[in-house]
């Protein structure tokens, strides 16, 4: 694991879109850059082109789609850069703390016994607001982080803000699916009105 950023790639998603390496990311900028930029390689102006070039136009098309894709989500985008400092991701990693998932199991008990209260829709409401705020408290988290390690990415020793920063993410990811789960709860108890 390397505690600083790797900034041999030149071509890391923030630079093909024109924007700084950073959690927090003008969305306004984002699309506004990635719009000017598909229009320049768009695959249409390369249909009088060589073989190669329609090719390369394809191809740098589907980076710049992918960068958009990862810059404009959070989770995405917070992965994005652990992976900038060398850190992956496993499916399976779930090395977060046992009094959060604790948390996850009550809160998905909760979810589960939503039918059985007297309003659940009412119910659901408040977990989902619940979950809600707990993925913007992560992403104020994750924010924070990221503006440490990017401002003293010069250190020697990230490794306990990289490790509280992939936690984070972990977190996040676990808040993320149950607030899907709250939804298809959602449209379930729709259904059956």
């Amino acid at each position: 694991m390397s505690n600083n950023l790797n900034n041999s790639a030149a071509d890391n998603y923030f630079s093909l879109l024109g924007l700084s390496i950073n959690f927090d990311v003008d969305k306004t900028k984002l699309t506004e850059n990635y719009h000017e930029i598909q229009k320049s390689i768009h695959p249409d102006k390369f249909a009088n082109a060589s073989d190669l070039d329609r090719r390369l136009s394809v191809q740098k098309a589907a980076q710049i789609n992918d960068a958009l894709e990862t810059l404009k989500n959070p989770i995405k985008r917070s992965i994005y850069l652990l992976s900038l400092y060398g850190i992956e991701l496993g499916e399976n990693d779930m090395s977060v703390d046992p009094a959060f998932l604790m948390e996850q199991m009550e809160l998905r008990e909760n979810l589960s016994e939503v039918n059985n209260t007297d309003d659940p829709l009412e119910e659901l409401s408040n977990i989902l607001d619940d979950v809600n705020a707990r993925i913007k408290q992560s992403i104020g988290n994750l924010s924070q982080l990221f503006m440490k390690l990017l401002s003293d990415n010069e250190s020697d020793d990230n490794a306990p803000l990289l490790k509280e920063a992939k936690e984070q993410v972990l977190k996040m990811q676990f808040l993320n699916r149950l607030q899907e789960e709250c939804m298809n709860k959602e449209e379930d108890l729709a259904d059956q009105l």
